[in-house]
């Protein structure tokens, strides 16, 4: 049951992941199309909306990344560990 549980973890993880990276595109190609019936804007405008769907779907990937494979765990601030004093500075 415990495999299970595990299996299904990660079936509902590629999920997300695959609509974490389509959705952004998908939504700015939506708004690329509304406002070229709206504006007249031309073909340029969807390469420009497709790029930043691509962007913004990298955030995402990043976000989904270090919140479920790195499990929001933090680097330690190696400059915060070393406390200088007035005599000792090495």
């Amino acid at each position: 049951m415990k495999d299970l549980n595990k299996a299904l973890t990660y079936i509902v993880y590629v999920g997300q992941l695959g609509l974490d990276l389509i959705m952004p595109v998908l939504l700015c190609l939506l708004l690329a199309w509304l406002l070229d019936g709206r504006f007249s804007l031309g073909v340029w405008i969807y390469f420009v909306a497709f790029f930043f769907g691509l962007g913004a779907g990298a955030c995402t990937f990043w976000k989904f990344y270090t919140k479920v494979v790195m499990k929001g765990e933090k680097k330690a601030n190696k400059s915060k560990d070393k406390i200088h004093s007035y005599s000792k500075h090495i």
